[in-house]
């Protein structure tokens, strides 16, 4: 089968250490910046894989349109996180004796693809004299939970989708991380909406409590994205038949780890052949440099230094920043 550059119009390589452009490339990601034509100057990369030396695209340096570098913390995923809280116009935000509370958490492309396939979890909490916020959030997470204790991998105190706290200052609900399997599923969100429902206190139905969304403390890395994009750039590669005959069949091996996070350099350019073929074919090539955590950023500004000599371009490295914490799921 062929494989043809002007075919695939995106790129990966993982470079996990910067070498020098006459060095040998003796240990599994080690990168280098090479330069050719003594007429058109020219860029190209080299990286050793799992089992050879992979070469890139030539890039013209006058067909570089931009350059991009993105940390890590910028690609990370917060999860929904949202508190709810009773209404102080209702009752002085008390719970009204003897009406039922139900909030009700409406579950969109639950079992779908889209945002008509929707399933509507219900809680409720049957309001007695003298019970206090705090007793009333602690027995709506408490519903909560039952109300989705029978969904696959849930028991009566947790489940996999969504995680209830209850405290004086309210009853928080948060998304959580879902599963993933590399080249079979992809990590997907839980979209979830919540609402309150109306509670009657003598004279009118009232809307019961509020619902106000709060700072994610839950960041989901990009390691698995990028190694969902790593596997599919593979499989344009040359490798669209894996899996046929299993078991006889051979695995595409990658170089992302899905449990690390990934600094990206993204290189925007046009492929141009000569001839009646002169024609330009927008391409992007994207590196991807394991973070090094702490915004520690070593490596990957290596390569850009190496990338600046090389292409004669000026494209800034990455520099400290505010930290921000990733939590991988």
């Amino acid at each position: 089968m062929s494989v043809s550059s002007l075919n695939q119009v995106r790129h990966l390589y993982v470079a996990t250490k910067s070498v020098a452009a006459d060095a040998t490339l003796a240990n599994k990601g080690e990168f280098k910046v090479k330069t050719c034509g003594d007429i058109e100057k020219e860029v190209y990369f080299e990286v050793l894989g799992p089992d050879t030396v992979l070469k890139s695209d030539r890039i013209p340096v006058k067909n570089i349109n931009y350059v991009k570098i993105i940390k890590a913390a910028a690609m990370a995923t917060p999860m929904k996180k949202v508190k709810v809280i009773l209404d102080s116009t209702v009752n002085s935000g008390n719970p009204i004796a003897g009406q039922d509370y139900i909030l009700r958490i409406n579950l969109r492309q639950f079992y779908g693809m889209s945002d008509q396939d929707q399933y509507f979890k219900d809680a409720a909490v049957h309001a007695v004299k003298g019970m206090t916020a705090t007793a009333f959030y602690q027995a709506m997470a408490k519903s909560l939970n039952l109300s989705f204790s029978r969904e696959v991998g849930a028991n009566a105190t947790g489940n996999p989708y969504l995680k209830f706290t209850a405290s004086a200052a309210g009853l928080v609900i948060e998304e959580l991380p879902q599963s993933w399997h590399l080249g079979t599923e992809a990590q997907e969100r839980v979209y979830f909406d919540v609402v309150p429902t109306t509670v009657y206190d003598g004279i009118d139905d009232l809307i019961w409590g509020t619902v106000t969304t709060e700072t994610s403390t839950t960041l989901v890395g990009n390691g698995k994205k990028m190694a969902d994009l790593e596997y599919f750039l593979l499989g344009e590669r040359g490798d669209q038949y894996r899996k046929i005959g299993w078991p006889n069949d051979v695995e595409t091996v990658g170089m992302i780890d899905p449990s690390k996070d990934y600094d990206v350099i993204e290189i925007h350019y046009a492929f141009t052949d000569t001839g009646v073929n002169s024609y330009r074919t927008e391409k992007d090539m994207t590196i991807a440099v394991p973070s090094e955590g702490g915004e520690t950023f070593t490596e990957i500004n290596k390569i850009i230094t190496a990338f600046n000599t090389a292409t004669g371009l000026t494209i800034s490295p990455l520099a400290k920043e505010s930290s921000v914490s990733v939590k991988h799921a």
